[in-house]
């Protein structure tokens, strides 16, 4: 009894936590022995050891003072982004005189961009020089046919530029000059554009066939070509216009979709706490049977669509629009779909009938985690508060970004219909221009229109700043989570007695000792993560340039094989951030101690790391799957109108994939921060069942710290007890 007392001794010299020294232990840890030089020696039995130490100080003082420098030059360039940047132009188009639609004084009711001849937009070099036309701000889009005669020339048919008086001048001088357009036909708005809603062939007014200003027939087909080329300018503007009026309109919905996702989350990890086996289980099958499904579904409608035509959109309006919605009206759409989901469907089932043991005792060690959360139930809030931060710090990025890419002034170049500008003295297309002094006296047809913003060569910079800025915070706030977590499971396991000895607030008093301690080592660990997946965004730019000017396999390969490398040295670093995460709430070393400390640990019982943690890992994440997948299902089902009852609830929407979507992600992001309470909880855990391993051996002097139940998973035993 004397060495169980001596185990809730008061510690006296925190400094002597961890003895490195070779140490001799029973059979089932032979292999002990052999690896001790090469992956560092195991750790000594100290009495004076009771979980995470008290006496600590401040670690990487200079990794937070680089964080506290990065965050005020972030605030820097938010700073400039505002001041220089106008959002209302990405989502809004701007007519030849640089105004935006609908937002600039006199266009408050003037929302949509009329082109005066789009067929000279059927070009290629309209995506390098822009459309040469006039285009100007109307209150609605053409519903009729017309082209200018002397029969049909009536001023208030025009539509014409608001810089001229039209009273002033005849109808004839309107339509010469280009002050007016020639011709107009109907149209529909796509993304604030007024894009022609045509038939085949040459297109007429009663009977007589429409020209253009060269007098030649305008055709469908023509008009289709231009809208195809319009729409490298203007996909993106029609999808973010789309969704944002869908989101305007939904929000309630999205809330309670959240709200939902928040519940169900909330229920299963509640669930766990008492029916862990059955839950976990019950997510296998459940996951199964959700992929298993989503093939049949797949394939059903596959199946349904192969010999459908479901072409609803004229030639203009498909060559223009984006709407991904639209996409589910192609087969090839759902036949991928069908491959991803047997892919999953298959893999699952192999991996249920071939780990059955294993995850037997994965399921085990989760159900002793479960007990670990339900003592500290402070523990299923507390991801509440980095959830916040992140959703700040993305909101932040967010705004800064659109700023930045809206930041700019006004650039006007020459414009030159056909060739006139060929042979001009002094007049040379796509050039530059004042659009205030601009001369086409040597060479009539020429325009000056506004063609775009001009962007200072420091955006750029600044846009790379900002993405490693959200980076840099969301991998921060993220190690912080998981610190705190552990602190509080650490101490947790490191009570002899569960029931009497484990600390009050234990997630407080974490939370207090990461906050006033440990900053910069997470700091540290974060800006390695952050480097790496930063370099892994240049590389992915870099493929997509490639993709565009070479289709050298060899050069392809040579990238998608560096990719791959990057995407696995971050997982790697993850894994090493995380246990060092956990070995600094314990011991409060720095960043570098740490990570080396928990590495040697690992490696020297790397197939219980194998075996039991990798399959607990495996088993959350179908647990989160299920999560996500079953809110993802209902609310397609919901927002496609296949659920009568609440059809008549939803409102008309652009794409009723938006919603989905939404609502999946951040279902997604909802479960994961429930479920990364119990992943941190057995990560925890399960390295200090390592520590608890080498520490000790289950006698009277030197007793296991773990539970009774992970002792017979684990087939370990307090000798002295049985004594």
């Amino acid at each position: 009894m004397k060495g169980r007392k001596g185990r809730h001794a008061n510690p006296t010299r925190s400094e002597h936590v961890l003895v490195q020294e070779p140490l001799v232990r029973p059979a089932d840890d032979a292999g002990l022995r052999s690896r001790v030089v090469s992956e560092g020696e195991a750790l000594k039995y100290d009495p004076e050891f009771r979980g995470p130490i008290k006496g600590r100080s401040c670690t990487d003082i200079l990794c937070l003072l680089l964080f506290l420098v990065f965050l005020v030059g972030w605030g820097v360039v938010a700073g400039f982004a505002a001041t220089s940047g106008d959002p209302s132009r990405l989502l809004y188009p701007t007519d030849s005189f640089g105004r935006v639609c609908g937002k600039d004084p006199g266009l408050e009711d003037k929302k949509f961009l009329f082109f005066f001849d789009l067929t000279k937009c059927a070009s290629p070099k309209v995506i390098a020089t822009g459309c040469p036309t006039p285009q100007v701000c109307v209150e609605k889009c053409p519903s009729k046919n017309w082209f200018y005669t002397s029969a049909t020339a009536d001023k208030k048919d025009l539509i014409c530029k608001d810089t001229v008086n039209i009273t002033q001048m005849t109808a004839d001088k309107l339509v010469n000059e280009g002050h007016c357009a020639r011709y107009y036909v109907e149209s529909d708005d796509l993304a604030g554009r007024c894009i022609p809603k045509v038939p085949d062939g040459v297109i007429d007014m009663e009977g007589v066939p429409i020209l253009d200003d060269e007098n030649e027939p305008v055709t469908g087909e023509l008009l289709a070509k231009a809208s195809k080329f319009l729409a490298r300018f203007y996909q993106a503007s029609e999808v973010a216009d789309g969704v944002f009026q869908d989101i305007k309109m939904t929000w309630w919905i999205l809330l309670a979709g959240f709200g939902v996702a928040m519940v169900v989350s909330f229920i299963w990890i509640l669930l766990l706490r008492f029916i862990s086996a059955v839950m976990i289980w019950f997510s296998l099958v459940a996951f199964i049977g959700l992929s298993g499904f989503g093939a049949y579904y797949t394939l059903n409608k596959y199946l349904t669509l192969r010999n459908i035509d479901n072409s609803t959109m004229t030639k203009a309006e498909f060559e223009f629009t984006t709407e991904f919605s639209k996409y589910a009206e192609l087969e090839t759409t759902w036949l991928i779909l069908f491959i991803i989901t047997v892919t999953i469907f298959l893999v699952c089932l192999l991996v249920l009938i071939f780990l059955r043991k294993r995850i037997n005792i994965a399921i085990a060690l989760i159900g002793q985690a479960s007990k670990a959360v339900g003592d500290i139930m402070s523990t299923l809030f507390f991801p509440v508060v980095p959830y916040i931060l992140q959703l700040f710090f993305l909101a932040f990025f967010c705004v800064v970004a659109l700023f930045l890419s809206s930041a700019g002034k006004a650039e006007y170049r020459v414009m030159c219909p056909g060739n006139v500008c060929v042979g001009c003295n002094g007049v040379t297309e796509n050039a530059t221009c004042n659009f205030e002094t601009f001369d086409n006296s040597s060479c009539p047809g020429a325009m000056c229109q506004f063609y775009d913003y001009y962007v200072d060569p420091n955006i750029p910079r600044l846009h790379i700043y900002n993405v490693f800025g959200l980076f840099w915070s969301m991998f921060f706030i993220s190690a912080f989570g998981e610190m705190v977590l552990a602190g509080a499971f650490a101490s947790w396991y490191w009570a002899f007695d569960k029931s009497k000895d484990v600390p009050s607030l234990p997630v407080t008093y974490s939370f207090g000792r990461t906050l006033r301690y440990h900053i910069g080592t997470i700091a540290f660990g974060s800006l390695i993560i952050a480097i790496v997946r930063m370099i892994r965004v240049i590389l992915e730019y870099i493929d997509y340039k490639v993709k565009q000017q070479t289709d050298s396999k060899i050069v392809r390969c040579l990238l998608c094989c560096c990719r791959c490398c990057l995407w696995c040295l971050e997982k790697f670093l993850k894994f090493i951030n995380r246990n060092a995460y956990v070995y600094c709430a314990i011991y409060g070393k720095n960043f570098c101690v740490s990570a080396k400390n928990a590495f040697s640990l690992i490696m020297r019982n790397i197939a219980r790391v194998v075996v039991l943690d990798k399959v607990t890992d495996f088993l959350l994440f179908i647990g989160k799957m299920v999560v996500v997948g079953g809110v993802a299902v209902a609310s397609f089902f919901i927002f496609s109108g296949e659920v009568p009852v609440f059809k008549d609830h939803i409102p008309q929407m652009n794409y009723y994939l938006t919603p989905v979507i939404i609502i999946t992600v951040g279902t997604f992001f909802i479960a994961s921060a429930f479920f990364s309470v119990y992943s941190m909880a057995v990560d925890t855990l399960f390295l200090s069942f390592l520590e608890d391993c080498e520490r000790n051996d289950g006698s009277a002097e030197k007793p296991y710290f773990m539970s009774k139940d992970l002792m017979r998973i684990l087939e370990k035993k307090n000798k002295f007890k049985e004594e």
